[in-house]
């Protein structure tokens, strides 16, 4: 964010994200042995300024004796640096001659403050602190600005806290705890014969140089490439699961880990003036090895248009790299600004957070989008996806009007652009979850996959749908498929958790317990998801974790009962139901 000049302070304004650490029990350790305490945390600051700081492009902003503050860029710098801190008080900082250790608490908040040159003001730093009071020993806590900015299995094993009162503020905060990534795989990825087909990530293109607002424009390359090789043959990466990676440093094997890609598209931009310059390349994973490059110019303007020569280009040519044949065009409506394509990025991202708050800004945003660019799809599309999270939140009440809302916007966009398989599958959502037309559900699927087999939310709800009609093996399937095409989306407890309910349906209780337990360490308060795992633990023969996720549920809903949840459930005619609402009561959830 460029500086801004404040007139009543007199102080620039930066948006920087703020670390404060302070030592666990220092009161205590300093009446013990003062001098001890003293010397190892002057060994300590030496290290964090020679060491660890510059390592990370972080800025001591002050040190208080018994803790310190620093500013970073980056969430990703301040977590490693954090990470770094805990690692050489573990590791490195000696025990004190009673043998007590010497550990750090963190708290860490994104946020703009005010800069005199030399410290740091504003609210943010206020919250930074009061978030460190949340973390014990060797642990840091964090706000939702700051975990948004970073990818969990990757930066960090991250745990959701919940809504937590913080000392002086009115309104609960929602915090998250990091800790160290342990081991080099991720945890699961579902394997079946869908791995056999290339699998291909397309990366944000980065920008060479120019002003800092077209940075915007990578993004809006990979979509339009993603949207047209989405239609080969190809199992092509969802494009929030790709942006978890930019700008990192990674290699392909890195790569091929967490993203389960064999291809890599990617490449660089420049712009000067209405020219736009864009060099791409396609990388074999297994050995980092370069297969195919392309250099190409056109106007800037060529990429707003919903059939861009320079995307038709790009993925036309990787694609012919990999598998020798050609590729049908797509023919999405992409922005016809990239500030609107922004906007549109910002609102599905606040959608996702799913606070109360957030979700209504998503909303907001969404809207002033479809007044400002009427025949562009695609936020109409994610309005229906508004309505139906809203409904399954309980944060909309009448589900009847919440789905014929839903349904005018995805009809609406589906008008613009009868192609949009987004649409066609929220549209389905509708139908399946909200009006209970399980037919019609399952045609508007068919139809979003025949236009866009890569649509991991097409595949995602048609999993949930055959897990509903008791279709369990075949639930079970289309959730895989819909996993392996969104390994790091930003809202992957959401595909974990309808992951979950196929896993259930298809009698892998196990398997369900685990894509369940993953996904509540993300999103503690998204209460189906505290559903399936009763259930799944129970049937699975851990009625013990499925009476402490019962007592759980009833804290965040107190209201809910079996009756309720079987009025409301669209499972009423699956075979399942029954095991399900028996293992509900053991777990001692209530009848009425």
């Amino acid at each position: 964010m460029e500086p801004s000049t404040d007139k009543l302070f007199s102080l620039q304004r930066h948006r920087k994200v703020v670390l404060v650490v302070d030592l666990v029990e220092s009161v205590i350790l300093m009446q013990a042995d003062e001098l001890g305490v003293i010397t190892r945390w002057q060994a300590f600051l030496a290290h964090v300024n020679q060491v660890i700081l510059p390592a990370h492009e972080g800025r001591l902003v002050k040190s208080l004796g018994d803790g310190l503050m620093v500013e970073f860029e980056t969430v990703k710098c301040a977590a490693a640096s954090a990470q770094a801190m805990h690692a050489w008080m573990a590791d490195a900082c000696d025990r004190l001659p009673d043998g007590q250790a010497l550990s750090l608490r963190a708290g860490m908040h994104a946020t703009d403050v005010y800069i005199d040159g030399i410290d740091i003001y504003g609210a943010g730093v206020n919250l930074a602190a009061r978030m460190a009071t949340l973390a014990g020993p060797y642990q840091t806590v964090l706000s939702a600005d700051a975990r948004e900015q970073l990818v969990d299995g990757l930066d960090a094993e991250i745990q959701d806290l919940g809504e937590r009162y913080l000392k002086h503020l009115p309104q609960p905060v929602r915090a998250f705890c990091i800790h160290p990534i342990e081991g080099s795989e991720p945890e699961r990825r579902p394997i079946d014969t869908l791995t056999s087909q290339p699998v291909v990530a397309v990366m944000p293109f980065e920008r060479r140089s120019g002003d800092a607002q077209h940075a915007v424009v990578g993004d809006l390359i990979a979509d339009a490439v993603i949207h047209h090789l989405a239609r080969s043959e190809l199992l092509v990466l969802s494009r929030l699961s790709s942006s978890a990676l930019q700008g990192r440093t990674t290699g392909g094997p890195t790569i091929e880990r967490h993203l389960g890609a064999r291809y890599v598209l990617s490449g660089m931009f420049h712009i000067n003036g209405n020219q736009l310059l864009i060099g791409a390349e396609l990388s074999d994973t297994k050995d980092d090895s370069i297969i195919w490059t392309e250099r190409l110019t056109g106007a800037v303007g060529d990429l707003l248009d919903a059939q861009s020569d320079l995307a038709a280009t790009i993925a036309a040519g990787a694609f012919g790299a990999i598998v020798q044949s050609g590729i049908r065009r797509a023919r999405r409506q992409p922005p016809s600004a990239l500030e609107d394509y922004a906007l549109l990025l910002g609102g599905i991202g606040l959608m996702y957070r799913q606070s109360r708050e957030d979700f209504g800004r998503a909303r907001q945003l969404l809207e002033h989008l479809t007044e400002r660019r009427p025949r562009f799809g695609m936020p109409r599309a994610w309005l229906g996806q508004w309505y139906a999270i809203g409904v399954s939140q309980g944060w909309l009440a009448d589900p009847l009007i919440e789905a014929r809302r839903a349904m005018s916007e995805v009809d609406r966009a589906l008008d613009h652009d009868p192609s949009l398989s987004l649409a066609m599958t929220i549209k389905g959502q509708v139908a399946g979850y909200l009006l209970k037309d399980f037919e019609a559900a399952e045609a508007a699927y068919d139809m979003a996959i025949a236009e866009n087999p890569n649509e991991s939310l097409a595949w995602l709800f048609l999993a949930t749908l055959n897990a509903w009609r008791g279709f369990g093996n075949e639930a079970k399937v289309a959730a895989d498929r819909a996993l392996i095409l969104s390994p790091l989306h930003p809202a992957r407890y959401y595909y974990e958790s309808l992951a979950a309910t196929a896993y259930l349906a298809a009698g892998d209780f196990a398997g369900s317990a685990l894509l369940a337990e993953h996904s509540l360490k993300a999103h503690c308060l998204h209460t189906s998801t505290h559903k399936t795992l009763i259930a799944a633990s129970t049937l699975a023969g851990n009625l013990g974790r499925g009476r402490e996720i019962a007592v759980a549920l009833l804290k965040l809903e107190p209201q809910f009962t079996i009756a309720g949840f079987v009025g409301r459930s669209p499972m009423a005619n699956s075979p399942q139901l029954p095991r399900i609402v028996e293992s509900l009561k053991a777990a001692g959830i209530p009848n009425e």
